[in-house]
């Protein structure tokens, strides 16, 4: 999976989704929030609903172009 950004337009904040962990009730994607400082995000799981209402900005390999 290509990590992508997402930005919650509920919270006003950008996430990073690292990868997708599939099971019985449907999946969690693992997620990074993304800030402008050097400290590191907090990781979270959250569902594919929760992701899909967040509008998609970019993905992570375009960048590295």
């Amino acid at each position: 999976m290509i990590p992508f950004r997402v930005f919650d337009r509920e919270n006003k904040e950008m996430w990073v989704v690292i990868n997708y962990h599939p099971d019985q009730s449907g999946g969690q994607y693992l997620i990074a929030m993304e800030s402008d400082d050097d400290t590191d995000g907090s990781l979270k799981l959250v569902t594919p609903t929760q992701v899909a209402a967040c509008r998609l900005v970019d993905f992570m390999d375009e960048m590295a172009e």
